[in-house]
């Protein structure tokens, strides 16, 4: 079960996964802080940044979990590579729906951890980063309008310019469909839901939660820190964020449903 150099290819598809857990969304949610969070465990090693590993133009199906891992290898480095759980930070990776096929056939004992925010805040927080980063010149009403569009128009989805990466807003915070995705590939004790709220409210109690799911000491404290907050736009746009809310209210009924539904086969195994 060698992943050296120079080993078989039997023994390249047999290696075993380097990573163990994933965080994968959503976007503008508070991956970040927890990937932060969670590498300051002594027993955690977390690839630094987003490595958009699965997501990317260049990732081909055919990699064995041997050439896998040597890029997590690289990114982990001889400190994370040693740690005895190991992840990575990826928040693209649950909206983009062919990735969880990816990551199950990498390592079908994956643990997923998804961070939800209120969709309304997460789209208008996701429009302005855009903005920020030089990606966005239409006003918010507008980018909203011209959503479908572009991503209509978009020639691949995993083409760093894409649309689905860069103007998604609203239809990121449809979290049913991603969910329902996810549940496809992964049993849900498999995946662990965490409210941002929940995180930024009761910092200590969610992080026990999480080093629980995840097999590590749950009496570790982790100082609490702020990690890209920012407020901009959510005093504005009265009327686009009533808009907005109105389009998510079957979304929301989609969404109780499936967190339901996980909790009570979650309770049963």
């Amino acid at each position: 079960m060698s992943d050296r150099p120079g080993a078989t290819a039997q023994e390249c598809q047999r290696a075993a996964p380097l990573l163990h857990f994933a965080i994968v969304g959503a976007q503008k949610s508070g991956t970040t802080a927890l990937s932060r969070f969670l590498a300051a465990h002594p027993d955690i090693g977390m690839c630094p940044g987003e490595m958009h590993l699965f997501d990317a133009p260049e990732y081909c199906p055919s990699w064995t979990p041997a050439q896998i891992n040597q890029r997590y290898r690289d990114a982990l480095g001889t400190t994370g590579g040693g740690a005895p759980v190991r992840g990575e930070c990826t928040p693209v990776y649950m909206f983009m729906a062919e990735v969880a096929a990816q990551l199950a056939r990498y390592n079908p004992r994956l643990k997923l951890i998804v961070l939800l925010r209120d969709p309304v805040q997460r789209a208008i927080s996701g429009y302005y980063m855009e903005k920020n980063r030089g990606g966005e010149d239409k006003p918010l009403w507008l980018a909203l309008l011209l959503e479908p569009l572009r991503c209509r128009l978009d020639k691949d989805r995993r083409l760093r310019t894409s649309a689905h990466r860069h103007h998604a807003y609203r239809r990121r915070g449809l979290y049913s469909k991603q969910l329902r995705n996810l549940y496809r590939h992964f049993a849900p004790s498999q995946v662990l839901i965490v409210q941002n709220a929940e995180l930024r409210r009761h910092h200590d109690r969610t992080l026990r939660r999480v080093f629980g799911f995840l097999g590590v000491a749950d009496d570790v404290r982790v100082p609490s820190e702020t990690v890209f907050a920012s407020a901009e736009g959510q005093k504005k746009h009265r009327v686009v964020r009533l808009l907005l809310r109105a389009s998510y209210c079957v979304e929301k009924l989609r969404l109780a449903a499936i967190l339901r539904s996980g909790r009570l086969v979650r309770e049963a195994q």
